[in-house]
């Protein structure tokens, strides 16, 4: 998780440092919770169209 952290700050060129260190969390966070909400509505929609065509 750490190692996912870090790639996350190096990718979106976060800066370092206690004082950024909660905005970090908060947007690491709350991206990795819309990306779960993505997959899921994105699954669920799949199935039902599969539904659909059987």
């Amino acid at each position: 998780m750490r190692r996912l952290y870090k790639s996350f700050k190096d990718w979106l060129y976060l800066p370092d440092g206690n004082e950024a260190e909660l905005f970090n969390l908060t947007l690491f966070i709350i991206l990795a919770l819309s990306a779960i909400v993505a997959i899921m509505s994105f699954t669920r929609t799949l199935g039902l169209f599969l539904a659909l065509i059987r």
